[in-house]
């Protein structure tokens, strides 16, 4: 099945950007669960695919991603770094985004087979 991408400069906010902020709110709410965890992950993944390494974004995506691997989630840690991350992931082009996305299913594929959707 071919998946559709959305016209150059058109999101679907609901898919790229609610998510993560949701999950910003979640964090230290007792209704936080590890998809919220797992959306902010992802967004940080996705920049660091995209974003020039070296870069004070692919930078911020790197600190969050660490700072998701926590047991103990600093809200005021995360809060700047998400932000910047999901503003900037924004800007990008769906195609440049989708292909990031593909990338890393692929290697999820690749190196967890088991988890794999059929």
């Amino acid at each position: 099945m071919k998946q559709k991408i959305l016209p150059l400069g058109i999101k679907n906010r609901t898919k790229t950007e609610l998510p993560a902020l949701i999950a910003l709110e979640a964090i230290g709410q007792p209704w936080f669960c590890e998809s919220h965890r797992s959306d902010l992950l992802s967004i940080a993944m996705v920049v660091q695919m995209i974003a020039s390494e070296g870069s004070d974004i692919h930078f911020a995506a790197c600190e969050l991603a660490y700072l998701m691997e926590s047991s103990h989630l600093q809200i005021d840690e995360i809060r700047p770094r998400a932000i910047a991350v999901n503003a900037w992931l924004q800007l990008q082009p769906n195609g440049r985004i989708q292909q990031a996305i593909d990338k890393l299913l692929r290697w999820e594929a690749r190196n967890h087979p088991q988890l794999a959707c059929a």
